[in-house]
């Protein structure tokens, strides 16, 4: 399967998000299919940092 990469705004991932319910987790699937969950969030020098956590890690944090 091939992915295309996109670098997106947090302005641009809102916009797409908002059509999803408010209550879903969003998880984060690498190419080998492990998923991660976004635990939180960091500001860096020019971007922002997701944290995330294996979704094997049943208490979510």
């Amino acid at each position: 399967m091939t992915t295309e990469t996109k670098e997106q705004t947090v302005q641009e991932l809102i916009q797409e998000l908002q059509e999803f319910p408010g209550d879903l987790l969003i998880c984060l699937t690498d190419p080998y299919g492990e998923r991660f969950t976004i635990i939180g969030f960091e500001a860096g020098s020019d971007c922002v940092n997701v944290v995330i956590s294996a979704s094997d890690d049943d208490d979510g944090e």
